[in-house]
């Protein structure tokens, strides 16, 4: 069956938990999901059942994974034990602190608003839906056989891998990162989907991607900025400087950073934009250590920063 044609896999609610929790499904980390019986039963609603497969969507409605139910159960909350806390997959250590993490959110105002009940709480009585499932295919993951050229430490092309092997084996490729001012001289600030094969559910202020095999950076830089925003007619990005990144985790691609101005209204795509804002830089500045960014976006900001006059 299609995918579109399937029910939708809804976890929590739209947000930053809907997002972290959608990328544990996709790691593999996440294999099961609880809900409230009482939910079901108040908006009348059957019961998940052993084999069906439904859609999992993120934020924004999109669809990043099929997965199948294995099991269903309805057990008392105080039944719950840790074997199952870990396959759910949250990082949760223990059955309290998984307990905690789940009340705060059973208890919240959208869980309460949802069930028409302002009062609404949960005990060691209250019955929950346990629901183990596999994902059978990841919607999100179809650019991982884009090819891209392997570089050596001087950014010389040795090689080619798909792009799905060069992530898995942390294999050095190339890469474009484009500050976008719009007319006002505020920057393009996004957070990416869920579906990301690297770096999801986290916030960038640059647009980009990876460089294809025998593709210039040049080329690469206007291409993604283009296809990100949505636009079309851009000017060609201005190339600032090159650094080799090398993260913590091993992954490592030899980046050009670029700068454009945008006075085109965007339409940033689907598929690679959770969200989106143009911030001046002092908002820009105060987001920097509250939000999640993608670690390679961070320091060529802050490599960006240090290049200017002083």
């Amino acid at each position: 069956m299609p995918h579109e044609d399937l029910p939708r896999f809804e976890l929590a609610f739209p947000g930053p938990l809907r997002d972290r929790l959608v990328v544990a499904v996709l790691s593999g980390a996440k294999t099961a999901t609880t809900g409230l019986w009482e939910e079901y039963e108040r908006l009348g609603e059957p019961l998940p059942a052993a084999g069906e497969r439904s859609v999992v969507v993120d934020s924004g409605g999109r669809p990043v994974a099929v997965v199948e139910t294995t099991d269903v159960r309805v057990v008392t909350l105080g039944e719950v034990d840790l074997p199952y806390v870990m396959e759910e997959g949250e990082g949760h250590t223990s059955v309290a602190e998984w307990r905690t993490a789940h009340e705060r959110f059973w208890h919240g105002e959208e869980m309460r608003a949802a069930l028409g009940d302002p009062e609404f709480t949960v005990d060691d009585r209250t019955r929950v839906v346990t629901q183990r499932f596999r994902v059978v295919e990841r919607i999100a993951a179809r650019a991982a056989e884009e090819i891209l050229d392997i570089v050596d430490e001087h950014d010389n092309v040795i090689g080619t891998a798909p792009r799905a092997e060069a992530y898995a084996r942390r294999l050095r490729h190339r890469c474009a990162f484009v500050l976008v001012r719009d007319g006002q001289d505020r920057i393009f600030v996004h957070r990416r989907t869920a579906g990301k094969l690297i770096f999801p559910a986290r916030y960038d202020m640059f647009v980009g991607g990876v460089v294809g095999a025998g593709e210039s950076y040049d080329d690469a830089a206007l291409r993604e900025a283009e296809e990100e925003l949505g636009v079309s007619g851009l000017a060609r990005p201005t190339p600032l400087f090159s650094f080799l990144y090398e993260g913590a985790a091993g992954h490592t691609w030899w980046s050009r950073v670029y700068e454009v101005r945008c006075d085109l209204p965007v339409s940033p795509q689907a598929e690679e934009v959770a969200w989106h804002a143009f911030l001046t830089e002092e908002e820009l500045e105060r987001r920097l250590p509250e939000w999640e960014w993608v670690p390679d976006g961070l320091e060529a900001y802050h490599r960006m920063r240090a290049r200017r006059p002083r």
